[in-house]
């Protein structure tokens, strides 16, 4: 026997040996028809076969190891790795430690392909080892990632794909098209209290929902009781769609006794977090002025947060774009730092609760007055234009402004705007206090008021 071929000799040995030390069937694959493939591999369970199989690549020696773990060049096979009908594992043996280690390789192609990338190698993680002790969790993961390949998982592999995310096994995925022929998806994990949608329009950012944003009255431009998802509009027949697929869904938004815990959806908290960030700056354009106000009295005590300020405002660079630019505009980094001036605490609640009482913003700066509710309009605003009126919405009304007012019976009158900010009530919408009669009412964003007309310019 050739020395060159001996450590992957004794790498093929390991591993069947470990499987078979499990009762996995494993099958040899003739080095004649290798290609990119050394061993076939069907999984059991209770003694019984199952119809899961993958297939595995085996590299030995210690030519495979890298500084952060360890690396199989795919060479021509990238192809028939991502696109076979049986998914393919890259298992290492280190000859030195007498370790297995191993890597999902077609699910990190199709990844990469997601992101425009076009991988060269295989990276194996140092902590991803296959042993007597990680070979049950090992199976169980494959199994699930199996699971994907039959039946509707098809469709779903399909989806997650072209959307970039990956969806579980018992998660409700629901597809539409809308007539500019754009993809939307609706993604219900199970357990959690709300649910995601994803826009092909929208670059796939994810939209987060809950029973809380479907409302009676509804919001101006959409049918009665559909919501505006995240601030994205959506067609009469869009929304339609996301109301069926939301109720159809909700007993999946059920903890379900038995089933592992659910974990805090992380990306949905950060998302959650940067919209109403940037809603409120909307709203309030001097709100981060008065937050750095606010963080500068705390940090005259607190020595421990004047420690974390200094260094957070320590990138000069993000500083000034953060105070100079809008949030579109800003940068990850310059973000953080408006994060970090409005954002005192955001406590995280189960995931079981719906979005808006799951993730609780604890802002530096309260707010002005108590929130009254829709419930509170008594009329509606006035829409009477004259040469010294102008329209505005409610998300551009400005303390100082003087708006019109239909009560009831269809009478006009003047009221004065003495503060605006964005709803904690109901998040996504505006709140506004008249300061004649000490009312304060809740508005859709996009609500028009008659305003008086100024001659200055306004921001």
């Amino acid at each position: 026997m050739p020395d060159a071929r001996k450590p992957s000799r004794a790498a093929v040995n390991a591993l069947r040996a470990l499987l078979e030390r499990h009762n996995h069937v494993v099958q040899e694959v003739d080095g004649q028809n290798d290609f990119g493939e050394d061993q076939h591999v069907t999984f059991t369970e209770d003694g019984e076969v199952t119809g899961d199989l993958v297939k595995i690549q085996v590299k030995g020696g210690r030519s495979w190891r890298r500084a952060d773990g360890y690396a199989v060049p795919i060479g021509d096979h990238g192809k028939t790795w991502a696109d076979g009908n049986i998914p393919v594992l890259c298992v290492v043996h280190d000859p030195d430690t007498d370790g297995l280690y191993w890597a999902n390789a077609t699910k990190q192609l199709l990844s990469a392909r997601r992101g425009g990338e076009v991988l060269k190698t295989i990276t194996i993680s140092s902590g991803a080892k296959l042993d007597d002790e990680s070979i049950a969790g090992f199976v169980a993961e494959m199994r699930r990632y199996l699971s994907r390949y039959r039946g509707n998982r098809i469709i779903h592999a399909q989806l997650g794909d072209m959307a970039g995310v990956e969806f579980g096994p018992s998660d409700i995925v629901q597809h539409h098209v809308n007539v500019f022929d754009e993809d939307l998806i609706f993604w219900q994990r199970r357990g959690e209290g709300f649910a995601t949608l994803l826009h092909s329009d929208l670059d796939w950012c994810p939209l987060h929902m809950g029973p809380e944003h479907f409302h009676p009255n509804g919001r101006p431009g959409l049918l009665v009781g559909v919501p505006v998802a995240g601030g994205a509009i959506l067609s009469t027949a869009e929304a339609q769609w996301l109301a069926a697929c939301f109720d159809a869904a909700h007993w999946a938004r059920k903890p379900v006794v038995g089933d592992p815990p659910l974990q805090t959806n992380v990306d949905a908290q950060a998302n959650y977090v940067a919209t109403r960030v940037e809603h409120r700056l909307r709203v309030e354009p001097d709100v981060v002025t008065r937050s750095i106000r606010e963080l500068r009295a705390e940090t005259a005590t607190d020595h421990d947060l004047a420690a974390i300020a200094a260094e957070v405002e320590s990138d000069v660079e993000a500083r000034a774009e953060a105070l100079a630019k809008s949030w579109d505009w800003m940068s990850d980094r310059a973000r953080r730092l408006i994060t970090f001036y409005l954002v005192r605490e955001v406590r995280v609640g189960s995931p079981a609760l719906p979005i808006d009482e799951q993730f609780r913003i604890v802002w530096r700066c309260a707010r002005p007055a108590p929130e009254y509710g829709f419930d509170a309009r008594v009329g509606r605003p006035s829409a009477r234009l004259s040469p010294n009126r102008e329209f505005a919405s409610a998300a551009k009304l400005r303390p100082g402004d003087r708006i019109y007012w239909l009560s009831r019976h269809g009478n006009e009158r003047g009221r004065n705007v003495s503060a605006v900010w964005d709803s904690e009530d109901t998040p996504g919408t505006v709140c506004v206090l008249f300061d004649q009669l000490g009312l304060g009412d809740t508005f859709w964003p996009e609500e028009r008021f008659v305003r008086k007309a100024s001659t200055k310019p306004r921001s």
